[in-house]
Parts: structure tokens; C-alpha cells; sequence
């Protein structure tokens, strides 16, 4: 059975780091905000810190952000 993340987390509730780095652009920088749901070390809030509180949160296993970035540096994605 696949767990819901959404019906366990309240996202707005995890207090979120901006990353920054590279870009799309010369002229605007990448950001993210991240943070790790405290209590449930496996579960990771991802949101747009350009957007501050108006974000959209995405909410993910640790295994899945791990699988992203695999296949991103496998040159997949």
C-alpha cells in the first residue's frame, strides 16, 4: 500500500531552507526551499522560495529525492 504523504504532513508546518545555486539564466538564480518533517526523518518539503508563502510545498520520501537526483546524474532527466 502506498502511503499519502499529504494526509500525514501539513507542510506549512516544517520550517524550510533556502538553496540557491546556478541558474536557468544569467541574469536570475535557482532557489528552492527544503526541509526535512520533523519527526519523519524520510519525508522532505520542497517548495519555490521565490514565491515565499504563496509556494506550492511537494512532499517526498528521502528515497524518491534520491532516485530524482540518480537519474538526473545518470544524465536520464
Amino acid at each position: 500500500m502506498t502511503r499519502d504523504l499529504y494526509e500525514e504532513i501539513d507542510p506549512r508546518r516544517v520550517n524550510l531552507r533556502k538553496l540557491c545555486g546556478g541558474g536557468i539564466t544569467s541574469s536570475m538564480e535557482s532557489c528552492v526551499a527544503a526541509g526535512v518533517v520533523p519527526g519523519n526523518p524520510d519525508a522532505i518539503v520542497i517548495g519555490d522560495s521565490k514565491l515565499g508563502e504563496a509556494s506550492p510545498l511537494l512532499i517526498f520520501e528521502r528515497g524518491e529525492l534520491q532516485n530524482f537526483v540518480n537519474a538526473f546524474n545518470a544524465g536520464e532527466i
